[in-house]
């Protein structure tokens, strides 16, 4: 395991490994019980919030077996459905009627349940799976859920602002075309696998994994992180958003490229003009939801 910058991260990096390979093996071991999966997710939780003292070599090993992890469970133990508390409208693009509709949906939501404390009730997570060609608008019913998963995500706009007090961490699979939208929250994100589309949230912690084309508008107290992207573009956290307190500065300029070690700048990111898509900001405040004219400023 490689050594963190300091004694204290050092040890803390240690201690984590450990905590890891203990619930590696036991979740491994249980593969088959119906709660392996949120002991999977708050793993991955778990695992984001150690990024700011994790060495980089920990960072990459450990995502990597998550990665088996989930493959292993998810194999073993097909995802069921739940109704939720969180409701989302949708307003389907049709390109040959005029006019949109609007609709209610009730999403997946899977309970989560902190795997060192057995004894606690679970915590529904809001997700949002196999969703083409809509805008969704989240709505929320106070519950406490803390996770939010977007999985395959193919032309849409995603608002969750009115759900992100709820979140403290926001996972993405495999998006194309779309655009997310969120307030700030005091937690991380993860994208993976997102082309084509644009990102706008403020987090403490964000990471993107095998990433192309998307332009990512945030305030994040920490140095994002991509890996094995390319053709990414950074720019402030909107104002149009949420107002953020200047006492909290952003690194949302100070990107690192696990995939780049020279001193030159990383040709994998640059940073673009937070002024450039004005356009888009007042369509993405149309109450009338002009999903066509939205997703024409995605990048290609």
């Amino acid at each position: 395991m490689a050594s963190a910058g300091s004694s204290a991260n050092a040890n803390a990096a240690a201690k984590f490994w450990d905590y890891f390979q203990a619930e590696k093996t036991q979740i491994t071991a249980h593969v088959a019980q119906n709660d392996v999966q949120n002991r999977v997710r708050e793993l991955d939780s778990k695992v984001r919030e150690a990024l700011i003292y994790l060495p980089a070599y920990d960072q990459k090993q450990l995502t990597k077996e998550l990665d088996g992890l989930r493959a292993l469970v998810q194999k073993s133990n097909p995802a069921s459905s739940r109704n939720t508390g969180f409701r989302f409208k949708t307003a389907t693009a049709r390109p040959s009627v005029a006019k949109q509709t609007v609709e209610e949906i009730v999403p997946v939501t899977e309970p989560v349940t902190n795997p060192t404390d057995h004894g606690s009730a679970p915590t529904p997570s809001i997700l949002f799976s196999k969703i083409a060609n809509q805008w969704i608008v989240a709505t929320s019913n106070d519950n406490d859920a803390t996770d939010c998963e977007l999985r395959d995500i193919s032309h849409c706009v995603v608002d969750l602002r009115a759900v992100s007090h709820h979140i403290r961490a926001l996972n993405c699979h495999r998006m194309k075309d779309s655009i997310v939208i969120c307030h700030p929250f005091a937690g991380s994100a993860t994208i993976r696998d997102a082309q084509n589309s644009i990102v706008i949230l403020g987090v403490q912690q964000l990471r993107f994994e095998g990433c192309k084309d998307v332009d990512v508008y945030t305030h994040c107290t920490s140095h994002p992180v991509i890996e094995r992207s390319t053709s990414m573009r950074f720019s402030p956290y909107p104002a149009f958003v949420h107002s953020i307190e200047k006492s909290q500065p952003s690194l949302h300029d100070k990107i690192e490229d696990f995939n780049w070690l020279r001193r030159q700048h990383s040709p994998n990111w640059t940073l673009i003009d937070p002024e450039t898509p004005n356009v888009l900001w007042k369509l993405l405040e149309d109450p009338k939801h002009p999903l066509h004219d939205a997703l024409t400023h995605v990048p290609q």
